[in-house]
């Protein structure tokens, strides 16, 4: 089996169909048998593109990202895919808007860290304690 990096834009043709050729050629590989590497990157890129060009609704992504996570051949390359799954299952209970919140709390979960520092004062974490810097 062979590994496999997907870009966004792999993604995006997967997720919304729009270009007959590319979206065929893109499920055809993520159905496939080859592991689909992303990273979180990645996935916020989808889900920025999925809401601001294609006017897809947050909990819409959000169940979608999940449905592409949980594929038994999706990896993540820079963060623990089911504390991933977790984290956008939160943002779907508490608002869909934090999506990418969600997102970056995993990736610092993943990487051991004990908090999250930012200027937003909006940004929310499941399981991480957020500290305005």
């Amino acid at each position: 089996m062979s590994r496999v990096f997907c870009d966004s834009s792999v993604l995006i043709r997967y997720f919304v169909g729009d270009d007959p050729p590319r979206s065929l050629a893109a499920a055809r590989l993520v159905d496939g048998d080859a592991t689909i590497v992303v990273s979180t990157a990645v996935v916020l890129e989808v889900v920025h593109a999925l809401r601001t060009s294609y006017g897809a609704s947050n909990p819409d992504i959000a169940r979608g990202m999940i449905r592409f996570l949980s594929q038994p051949l999706v990896e993540l390359a820079d963060a623990d895919r089911s504390t991933t799954i977790a984290a956008l299952r939160w943002s779907e209970r508490t608002s869909a808007r934090r999506i990418a919140d969600a997102v970056i709390a995993a990736a610092a979960e993943h990487a051991g860290c004990e908090v999250i520092v930012t200027f937003d004062a909006a940004f929310r974490s499941p399981h991480i304690p957020v500290r305005m810097l």
